[in-house]
């Protein structure tokens, strides 16, 4: 499952928690909060708490993937490349004017 936005973390701590047969009540006293924390959670309330939730996560067993992308390459690094250029490369392009 993508996660994109706080009602995605929401829809995917009530998938596992229903799947565990557990109800919010069930699930916040195992993390020692309320059942209406849990309900705002599982409506993708976007200002929670970030360690609340992992424990919620963590708690229902959820495994957290993260994959992080590559660098994009920007205008920023075609300009530093050039600047490294020397006076001697073979290509026609003159990096600077005199």
């Amino acid at each position: 499952m993508r996660i994109r936005t706080a009602r995605d973390i929401g829809m995917l701590i009530k998938e596992a928690r229903t799947r565990r047969g557990l109800s919010q009540a069930a699930l916040a006293k195992m993390i020692n909060t309320t059942q209406t924390w849990v309900s705002w959670i599982e409506n993708g309330k976007p200002s929670a708490e970030i360690g609340n939730v992992l424990l919620a996560l963590t708690t229902l067993g959820v495994e957290l993937d993260f994959q992080i992308p590559p660098a994009p390459t920007s205008a920023a690094n075609h300009h530093h490349k050039a600047e490294e250029r020397h006076v001697d490369d073979d290509d026609d392009e003159i990096p600077y004017k005199l």
